[in-house]
C-alpha cells in the first residue's frame, strides 16, 4: 500500500465512499453529562412551577388551605417525581424513538409517582391539606415537563447533528462497507481507506511515508479504526497518532454485536474476550420481571374478568363453542405451549387453508365473525393470555410467540432468530408497539432486530414503558 504513488493514494482516499450517516432508527440515546444535568434542572424547575400554579389555582376556591402543609406536599411530590425519573433512567438514556414516546415516558413516570402519594396523603393528613393540589400539579407537570423535555432533546439532537466527528476505517476493501454499516451512525462520518495489509499501513504512517495518513490528518480526522486485531506496530501507531490528536481503535471483522456483553480482560499478556449473560437473562432481572408479570397479570384478570365472561357468552351465542381458542406457539428455550385467545374466527377456520400468516386488517378476513371483528379491533381477544402469564408460559412484555411451522422457516433465513427464545414471549413487546400488529413476511427481519434490542437492553423501566404505551395505544385504538 505504502509503495503506491502519492497521486494514486490521494485519489484512492478521495474516491472512497463517504458515509453521511443518519441516526439509527431503533437505537437508544446515551445522554452526555451536560444533557443529563440540563434535563434534571429543567425538570426541577417545571415540577416546582407546576406545584406553585396548582397551589395558586386551588387557593382561589379553597380558602382553608394550610399553606405550610401544601408546600410540604409539593416538595414531596417534586422529590418523588425526580427520583422516579432517575429510576426509569430518564437522566441516563432514552428509549424514545420519537417525540410521542418521550411524552409516554413522562406520563408514566409521573403517574407511577402520584399514585402512591395519593394513598399516603390520604392515610397521613398531616403531610398535605389538599389532594386536589397534587392532582392539578400532576396534570400541569405532564404538560410543562413533557414540553420542556421535547425542546431540550430537539436542541441537543440538532446540535449533535451539526458537529459530526471525523472517523476513518482502514482495512481490506471487502470488509470496509460491511463494518461501516454495523457501526453507530448517530454522529459519525466514515471515510473508507482500502488497505490489504494493515500492518504495512501502520508502518508507513509511523515513518511518515503514508500519504493516506497525511491526507486524513489534514482533513481533520479524529479517530482511525483498523479492521482487524492489533499488530506489533500498534504502540508506535498509537503514539504517533496521539501527537496529531487522533485516537486509534480496532474493529475485528466477524465480531458484530450480539445479545451478550463482551468484556476485554488480560491473562498475563494474553487479551481475552469474555462473554457475559444477556441483560434479560441475569438472575436479578429475571426475578424482577417475574414479579412484574405476576402483579400486572393478577390485577388485569381481576379488572377484565367480567369483560371476558361477557365476550365468551357473545361468542357462544353467535357461533357456538368453544369460546376459548388454543394454538401451539413456541416459547422460552424453544419449547411449545398452548396460547389462549378468545375465538375470533369460525370454528376450524384453517381446516381447508392450513396455517395462514395473518397480514393486514384481520377484521377484513372472511373467516372472522362479527364478535371476532370487534374483539380483534379492540385487542380483547388477547386477554386470556394473562392466564398464560400466571402459568409462567408468557410474560407481559417480550417477543410475540410464533407458530412452529413459521419458526422453522424463520430459523433458516435469520441466524439469530432463536435468540428471541432466550426470554418468555410477551403479550406485547418492543417490536409490537413500534410496528403494526400484523407485519408482512418481508418485515420479519426488522421485527427480529427490535426483539433482540429489547433482550439486549432489558430493564424494568423498559417493561413499564412498553406496558404503558400498549395501554394507551389500545385505549385510543391506534393499532
Amino acid at each position: 500500500m505504502d509503495g503506491a504513488p502519492a497521486s494514486t493514494m490521494t485519489n484512492s482516499i478521495a474516491s472512497a465512499p463517504v458515509y453521511a450517516l443518519s441516526e439509527r432508527s431503533r437505537a437508544i440515546r446515551a445522554f452526555a453529562t451536560n444533557r443529563a444535568l440540563t434535563l434534571f434542572v429543567t425538570d426541577l424547575a417545571m415540577l416546582s412551577l407546576a406545584s406553585l400554579i396548582a397551589i395558586y389555582v386551588i387557593s382561589q376556591f379553597n380558602h382553608d388551605l394550610v399553606y405550610w402543609r401544601v408546600v410540604q406536599s409539593a416538595v414531596i411530590w417534586t422529590a418523588t417525581s425526580l427520583w422516579m425519573f432517575k429510576a426509569l433512567g430518564l437522566y441516563r438514556i432514552s428509549y424514545a424513538l420519537d417525540c410521542r414516546d418521550e411524552w409516554y415516558y413522562v406520563i408514566a413516570g409521573l403517574a407511577i409517582g402520584v399514585a402512591p402519594l395519593l394513598v399516603v396523603f390520604t392515610a397521613i393528613p398531616l403531610l398535605s391539606s389538599s389532594r386536589m393540589v397534587l392532582l392539578v400539579s400532576f396534570l400541569l407537570s405532564v404538560l410543562l415537563v413533557g414540553a420542556a423535555r421535547s425542546v431540550i432533546h430537539y436542541r441537543f439532537d440538532r446540535d449533535n447533528g451539526r458537529s459530526k466527528r471525523r472517523v476513518a476505517l482502514v482495512g481490506p476493501d471487502g470488509d470496509l462497507s460491511r463494518i461501516a454499516n454495523l457501526m453507530e451512525r448517530r454522529s459519525s462520518i466514515l471515510e473508507l481507506v482500502p488497505a490489504d495489509d494493515t500492518q504495512a499501513a501502520m508502518v508507513g504512517a509511523v515513518r511518515g511515508e503514508a500519504t493516506w495518513y497525511n491526507v486524513l490528518r489534514a482533513q481533520g480526522c479524529k479517530e482511525i479504526l483498523f479492521v482487524g486485531l492489533p499488530t506489533p506496530y500498534t504502540a508506535l501507531m498509537v503514539e504517533r497518532a496521539a501527537r496529531d490528536g487522533i485516537a486509534i481503535g480496532f474493529a475485528p471483522p466477524g465480531l458484530a454485536s450480539q445479545a451478550y456483553r463482551l468484556d476485554v480482560l488480560r491473562s498475563q499478556r494474553q487479551p481475552l474476550f469474555v462473554a457475559g449473560r444477556v441483560a434479560a437473562c441475569t438472575p436479578l432481572n429475571q426475578l424482577l420481571k417475574r414479579l412484574f408479570d405476576v402483579t400486572v397479570a393478577s390485577f388485569a384478570l381481576i379488572l377484565t374478568g367480567p369483560i371476558m365472561l361477557a365476550v365468551m357468552l357473545a361468542i357462544v351465542c353467535e357461533s357456538g363453542r368453544p369460546a376459548i381458542f388454543r394454538q401451539t406457539r413456541i416459547g422460552k428455550d424453544g419449547k411449545p405451549f398452548e396460547i389462549l385467545k378468545l375465538r375470533s374466527m369460525v370454528c376450524d377456520a384453517e381446516a381447508i387453508s392450513g396455517p395462514v400468516w395473518a397480514v393486514g386488517d384481520p377484521t377484513q378476513d372472511r373467516r372472522t365473525t362479527k364478535v371476532g371483528a370487534f374483539i380483534r379491533k379492540t385487542s380483547i381477544d388477547e386477554l386470556p393470555q394473562f392466564i398464560n402469564v400466571l402459568k409462567g408460559e408468557m410474560s407481559i412484555v417480550g417477543p410475540r410467540p410464533e407458530r412452529p411451522i413459521f419458526v422453522e422457516n424463520f430459523r433458516k433465513d435469520y441466524v439469530r432468530y432463536d435468540e428471541r427464545h432466550l426470554v418468555r414471549p410477551g403479550i406485547t413487546g418492543w417490536a409490537h408497539v413500534h410496528m403494526r400488529r400484523s407485519p408482512g413476511m418481508e418485515q420479519i427481519g426488522e421485527r427480529l432486530d427490535l426483539d433482540l434490542f429489547y433482550i439486549e437492553n432489558y430493564s424494568l423501566s423498559l417493561d413499564l414503558f412498553v406496558t404503558f404505551k400498549t395501554a394507551v395505544e389500545v385505549l385510543f385504538q391506534r393499532w
